[in-house]
């Protein structure tokens, strides 16, 4: 179980990082200031769809893994080991 779980915590970090990127990249037309005419460009619709699909991936991946840890917690803990 140990193992299981010192394979888990670089996971999670990545998962957190590419978390933290997707927000950034989403949210980035905003803060940053991306030059709009009328309507949004395609530079401004890349960022959003980049930054949105980033984001979901990156938050399922965390809750799965999460899951899987809790399993094998839960499992070991039955097992007694």
């Amino acid at each position: 179980m140990r193992s299981e779980l010192g394979r888990s915590v670089p996971l999670l970090i990545l998962f957190v990082i590419g978390l933290a990127a997707g927000v950034w990249i989403f949210i980035a037309p905003w803060a940053v200031g991306y030059p709009t005419g009328s309507g949004w460009s395609p530079s401004v619709w890349s960022s959003v769809w980049a930054g949105a699909v980033l984001t979901v991936v990156s938050a399922v991946s965390i809750v799965a893994l999460l899951a899987r840890v809790l399993y094998v917690a839960q499992r070991a803990d039955r097992d007694g080991s």
